[in-house]
């Protein structure tokens, strides 16, 4: 019996191991950057308003970093702005602007990059001489949804004054004709049985220079904090637009026998491996989350049960159910491993990312950090409590009982919790 319960611990001190390595990897940043040049100073943190050499990569990069784009002007258009105002092509001439694509029920992502517009707005009207040099102009790819008083709420979240940043909306076919055919960048509409709540479109996450006659000048990665500073520095007049964002004619050759690509003929099946690693694994290891969850799920129920057998008096019956709960554990440990371990052979990665509103992150985070943290004592308390009782050391086991049953019980629920957040709850990684 004693080798069995130092057998025991030695698994459940694996186990604890791998489930903090494996969420550790969940706990990063939930939105990749694209690499700095070598030898490039990071960005400056806060609304990009610091001062740094400005350094400009080369093209050095893969293919998988080089997209090349082919647009040259932004043909006439009629929206509707928050203000109920029609907004034309030839209103916007005169002035640079900087468009972008969102949709009012995302839950992270459009977010997230209206929060970084707000702060790059910020940091470029800081000189009073010239205010609002450049306009921001952001275009819903939910028209259908998102009506006039639906952007007026949404700007008015940002704080956004018209005259710096305006929000638009109108009919379905020309906004996409304007997307695909003006800026060709990529935008589409999910559907399917796995369509996500906040997740019903997918959009490029760019910012789109234009100069004050209406020719594209420049492509900018929004959650690229990078990018981010060095479009602060164009549109200040320090910098010329860098060589890697402008656009190429199309059929233009570049370095590592590229071309210039139509981006219109982007569609929602093009790189699907780049937008969900997991997609990569093979449909066993694919299953073996949901085997985790109900591995999980199963042993909560023989933890209460027995708790209500040794409430009742039923001695046999509870050692019994304790000791099924504790094989349940050891064969989640097992399923575990084997994931993870497919996760990295098969994709490279070591956990999946998880992509929420910021509220609900920080919930997510919250459950993740604390079953971490208890799930490490876990191992020493539940061999211990066993190991007392299967010698009917009875006090002792009662005393170490009342320690390591809401211990184990809220890493059981807390493991089925954070299964269904990641894996059902979670946006795509886009």
């Amino acid at each position: 019996m004693w080798l069995m319960g130092c057998l025991t611990m030695r698994m459940w001190i694996v186990l604890a191991c791998g489930m903090a390595l494996g969420s550790g990897t969940l706990v990063g940043a939930q939105t990749p950057t694209a690499p700095a040049a070598e030898g490039a100073s990071p960005p400056p943190t806060g609304a990009y308003a610091g001062e740094m050499p400005d350094v400009t990569p080369t093209f050095s990069l893969s293919q998988e970093e080089r997209r090349v784009w082919d647009p040259e002007h932004v043909d006439d258009f009629s929206l509707i702005d928050q203000t109920g105002n029609t907004v034309t092509l030839q209103e916007l001439k005169g002035r640079p602007w900087v468009a972008n694509f969102i949709f009012t029920r995302c839950v992270y992502e459009c977010p997230t990059m209206c929060r970084k517009i707000r702060d790059l707005i910020l940091a470029l009207n800081k000189d009073p001489a010239h205010p609002n040099p450049v306009r921001f102009v952001t275009i819903t790819v939910d028209p259908a949804h998102d009506s006039l008083q639906l952007i007026q709420e949404f700007a008015g979240i940002y704080q956004a004054k018209p005259e710096e940043w305006l929000f638009l909306t109108g009919e379905k076919e020309p906004i996409y004709k304007l997307i695909r055919q003006g800026f060709k960048v990529a935008a589409w509409e999910n559907f399917g049985s796995d369509r996500l709540s906040g997740m019903e479109f997918a959009h490029s996450m760019h910012l789109v220079h234009v100069d004050e006659s209406g020719k594209i000048l420049g492509r900018y990665e929004s959650m690229n904090d990078q990018d981010l500073y060095t479009l602060q520095r164009v549109l200040t007049g320090k910098i010329e637009t860098p060589r890697r964002h402008q656009p190429a004619l199309l059929g233009t050759r570049l370095p590592g026998g590229l071309a210039a690509v139509d981006a219109t003929s982007v569609t929602p099946n093009l790189g699907a491996d780049r937008l969900d690693p997991l997609a990569k694994l093979p449909a066993w290891a694919r299953r073996l989350p949901r085997t985790n969850a109900a591995l999980n799920a199963l042993a909560t129920m023989l933890l209460l049960t027995g708790f209500i057998a040794i409430k009742a008096g039923n001695v046999s019956l509870h050692k019994r159910l304790m000791l099924f709960a504790f094989a349940v554990s050891v064969a989640f440990l097992g399923c575990y491993l084997t994931y993870h371990f497919a996760l990295h052979r098969y994709t490279g990665e070591h956990g999946k990312k998880f992509i929420g509103t910021p509220a609900l992150t920080k919930v997510y985070f919250t459950i993740l950090i604390t079953h971490v943290i208890l799930a490490t004592a876990v191992p020493v308390l539940a061999s211990m409590t066993i190991w007392k009782g299967l010698k009917a050391n009875w006090e002792s086991h009662r005393r170490w009982a009342k320690v390591t049953f809401p211990i184990w019980l809220y890493v059981s629920v807390t493991g089925v919790i954070i299964y269904w957040m990641l894996y059902h709850l979670s946006g795509p990684v886009v």
